[in-house]
């Protein structure tokens, strides 16, 4: 039969806008795709919003039917932990599906619940039990749970497994800009924004300043290099966190010596960070808990070279392009950016089968698997 309407209401937090991580470029990937689409009839529900980002993004929706609630978005979710009312299609009306693009669940009257899983092993690895009940909690009370990577799904499938049957894939992907040759302008650019000397290679970090993304022991291993030590490679960290997770690194980025040129020039985004893959030598990620790896598969679209952990999600999306190292072993990392460094050929090599490999990932490709999983609760 022939799919006529998805009444679908996307529930998220549009406060989330500052500085998106993964989880949010997933949303507002989806949300976008979704609003494209004629067989889908979509609104979008939001907590009350008070970052400007945020507020910027939802007044964009123009078209979009939407609804702001009264209330902050970790509030209502902590209420509704407590007691099943007020429903979210209260504010909507009936819908076909309630999809949560994080992992919450939203309480409904009727309709379905769908919600996404980004990172499992982040759960299980970095954070308290109580967040694991919590989860676990969200699991249990989605119709349908959209997995990110084929490693997320198996952690979500041992972790829970009463959601063994519950599950598809449907996996992050690059914005189209990130396919598009970064021009020479915005290359030059971007070396100015970095405070970089105009001919000097760099290696490129791009992740949040958390403990699990591994970056202290980068700026060693970076260090390592001769090339570093005598400043004729540059790191660049692109990204941001607390003060707490951010002194340790610029700590270690001071003992490399006076000569070494460490750049921490906060969060870029869009054209900026194109340009910033674009004109890097290399993208290094050594995560140490990656469901997917976002970072890895922008880089790639830009031919960009990438050196990763070999564990958790990361082979999956780097395939044969990757240059791959232990991520607790600083040597190892060291051994990997050497022979990543030392061998032109190589890379030039690598970087194309990236290229080949980013084109899998693609968020149409993503939001067409979307949809064909709502499509069985759908009206027809």
């Amino acid at each position: 039969m022939t799919l006529v309407s998805c009444r679908v209401a996307l529930f998220y937090d549009m406060d989330a806008c500052r500085h998106p991580t993964g989880v949010t470029r997933h949303a507002l990937a989806q949300l976008g795709r979704l609003a494209k689409r004629p067989e889908i009839d979509l609104s979008v529900v939001s907590g009350r919003i008070s970052d400007p980002d945020g507020r910027a993004f939802w007044e964009s929706l123009e078209s979009v039917p939407r609804r702001e609630l009264p209330v902050r978005t970790r509030d209502i979710l902590r209420w509704w932990r407590l007691k099943p009312w007020p429903p979210l299609d209260w504010w909507t009306g009936p819908v076909d599906w309630v999809y949560c693009p994080a992992e919450f669940v939203a309480v409904v009257r009727s309709g379905r619940k769908a919600v996404t899983s980004h990172d499992v092993l982040q759960t299980l690895r970095f954070e308290s039990p109580r967040k694991r009940e919590l989860l676990g909690r969200v699991f249990e009370r989605a119709d349908l749970i959209l997995s990110v990577s084929h490693y997320n799904t198996r952690q979500l499938q041992s972790a829970f497994p009463q959601s063994r049957d519950r599950v598809a894939y449907v996996p992050n992907a690059a914005d189209d800009l990130f396919f598009e040759p970064a021009a020479g302008h915005e290359r030059a650019r971007v070396r100015n924004d970095l405070a970089l000397p105009p001919q000097i290679p760099f290696l490129l970090s791009v992740a949040s300043f958390q403990p699990r993304k591994n970056l202290e022991r980068l700026i060693e291993a970076a260090g390592r290099l001769d090339e570093v030590a005598q400043g004729d490679l540059a790191l660049v960290l692109v990204g941001a966190g607390s003060e707490e997770a951010a002194r340790p690194l610029r700590e270690a980025a001071a003992r490399l010596g006076r000569k070494a040129i460490v750049r921490f020039p906060g969060y870029r985004q869009g054209v900026a960070l194109r340009a910033a893959y674009a004109e890097a030598t290399a993208l290094v990620f050594p995560s140490l808990c990656e469901s997917f790896g976002i970072p890895a598969v922008e880089a790639m679209a830009q031919r960009t070279p990438v050196a990763l952990a070999d564990s958790t999600a990361l082979p999956e999306i780097g395939g044969d392009a990757g240059w791959y190292f232990n991520p607790l072993q600083i040597e190892d990392l060291v051994l990997a950016l050497r022979r990543l460094l030392d061998d032109r050929p190589e890379r030039e090599r690598r970087a194309s089968l990236g290229r080949r490999i980013a084109e899998h990932y693609r968020w149409q490709k993503s939001n067409d698997l979307l949809v064909r999983a709502l499509a069985g609760g759908c009206q027809r």
